[in-house]
């Protein structure tokens, strides 16, 4: 059994594992824990008797909660803690200016869909930032980062005077007929239309023709428009994987 710990900057996603094939999952805000026992309090609630002793895969974009982790892993844990670096996995050439620059998570999507998708791919996350990976004849090229359907509705609230917050999903006109209508226009139709406009263009630069695969919690939005498969448990194999491949080098 592993624990995975998927820290974003709005959500963490928790998750056991006995194969990396099968997940039991929850999700909690990421400023919920603080401390290594309140992550262990979260824990017992979901998983009952099976949180201790356990080896933990973290893959985090928020650096000032990874201590949690390292000392959840000394008290609770067995003491072997893994953070996801691209600089820590030797399978995949990453072929851009600062590997060490690149999110665990868009590691861990590259990561799983080398393995399970091929050498060809582009995928497409859909977070609290959307990120786009580019995996060409095996070599990571780079990618990507568009705002994420959250981030422009809440700036919209924010920078603005009378705008509301409305609720995140995508209008079924383009010609809005009230002020909610309107921002879902904006902020989700027009994304899922730019992710389709980069996504075309990287797509020319490809001699063969690559599998494109969407993953994230808001990727449902895009299903109807911009083509390729919808995995949503990508990233955390790409965790498992990562752990694997660290568990066999060090034997």
């Amino acid at each position: 059994m592993v624990l995975l710990f998927d820290v974003g900057n709005t959500h963490t996603t928790i998750a056991l594992t006995r194969d990396g094939k099968d997940f039991e999952k929850y999700r909690i805000s990421t400023s919920k824990y603080e401390t290594e026992d309140e992550l262990y309090a979260f824990l017992k609630s979901f998983f009952k008797d099976y949180v201790e002793n356990l080896p933990i895969v973290v893959s985090s974009v928020v650096p000032s909660v990874n201590t949690v982790f390292e000392y959840f892993s000394q008290k609770y844990g067995n003491g072997e803690v893994h953070f996801v670096k691209a600089h820590d996995y030797d399978k995949i050439i990453w072929n851009v200016h600062y590997p060490k620059e690149i999110g665990a998570d868009r590691v861990c999507d590259v990561i799983a869909a080398k393995k399970d998708y091929g050498d060809n791919c582009i995928v497409i996350d859909y977070g609290t930032a959307i990120t786009i990976e580019v995996l060409r004849d095996g070599v990571y090229e780079g990618g990507a980062i568009l705002p994420g359907f959250a981030m422009i509705v809440n700036a919209l609230f924010k920078g603005t005077a009378k705008l509301p917050l409305v609720e995140l999903r995508p209008s079924q006109t383009f010609i809005g007929k009230d002020t909610e209508s309107n921002i879902q226009i904006g902020a989700i139709n027009a994304t899922v239309g730019a992710v389709k406009y980069v996504v075309e263009n990287i797509i020319k630069e490809f001699s063969t023709a690559p599998k494109v695969i969407h993953t994230g919690g808001q990727a449902i939005f895009v299903k109807d428009i911009v083509a390729g498969i919808i995995d949503k448990d990508l990233t955390l194999r790409g965790m498992y994987y990562f752990y694997e491949e660290k568990k066999n080098t060090t034997r």
